[in-house]
């Protein structure tokens, strides 16, 4: 055997050998999250924040050629079947244009069970109904006709709230964009946004709401607003930029938290130049 196909057959083994090691650390991993789940006393078992939190922390320590989008897509499988493995998890999409159900099957897994509608009204019953983990949901537009998100603006303790805004981590321009709803509230990440709701009698336009926001330090990103004529009310949604906690003072003069976001992953940081 030459000196050359010595050295690539110890190269191979050494391969081998960390092949071996990630499947030994995969399974481990499963044990610890079994563990996780036999500890837990109820709550939701999709985190959107901490998925966010892992995902910038292993794209921030990356280094060498390896593709930064294939790391994020190893780690959205992975994400996705613990997910699968601690209780039943699906996902209802509005499939509004053809690239919405590829946009969800890279986030949530090649195995993920995804029911599209053609509707985001539909996509948020089946959540609401409890067929459903998530709904994931087009960007809220201003004057659309039929808007989606007056859904959210029930009082009842199982209703649903914006928890995650996709793609999370993409090199470039993603095909398409996506808000995800479900019964899990907003956690705190270091880089996010908020979204309130507040009603009116009136109409106001969105300068007056961003008016309103800014006077008490609440930053206002988008705005939309649609009349409720059955109730003869005006729904507003204010996206705000940054954290705000469901019981923040402000909120009581003004509107009531519906959720937010983890704010996605730049680009610049997806397409870095590698460290080393």
């Amino acid at each position: 055997m030459s000196r050359t196909s010595k050295t690539l057959d110890e190269l191979r083994r050494e391969i081998d050998g960390i092949d071996d090691s990630l499947h030994d650390l995969i399974m481990r991993r499963t044990e610890l999250v079994a563990a996780i789940g036999a500890a837990k006393t109820g709550g939701p078992t999709f985190r959107p924040g901490r998925e966010a939190a892992i995902l910038r922390r292993l794209l921030k320590r990356h280094s060498g050629k390896f593709p930064r989008e294939v790391l994020v897509r190893l780690w959205r499988e992975i994400i996705s079947a613990f997910l699968r493995m601690q209780g039943s998890f699906s996902i209802a999409v509005a499939s509004d244009g053809p690239d919405m159900l590829p946009l969800v099957r890279e986030e949530y897994g090649s195995s993920t069970s995804i029911a599209a509608f053609r509707t985001a009204c539909q996509a948020l019953g089946a959540l609401r109904e409890g067929n459903a983990s998530l709904a994931v949901l087009p960007l809220p537009r201003e004057g659309e006709e039929r808007p989606w998100w007056p859904m959210l603006f029930g009082n009842d303790e199982a209703r649903p709230f914006i928890a995650a805004r996709l793609p999370f981590a993409v090199p470039g321009q993603p095909a398409a964009e996506a808000l995800v709803v479900a019964r899990v509230e907003q956690a705190e990440t270091g880089d996010d946004r908020s979204f309130l709701a507040l009603e009116t009698t009136d109409a106001v336009s969105r300068s007056g709401l961003k008016d309103a926001f800014t006077k008490t330090d609440l930053p206002v990103s988008f705005a939309a607003s649609w009349q409720d004529a059955g109730r003869q009310m005006w729904l507003h949604l204010v996206e705000i930029d940054g954290y705000v906690a469901p019981d923040d003072a402000r909120l009581a003069r003004l509107a009531r938290h519906v959720g937010g976001y983890a704010v996605p992953v730049s680009p610049a940081l997806m397409g870095a130049e590698p460290r080393g």
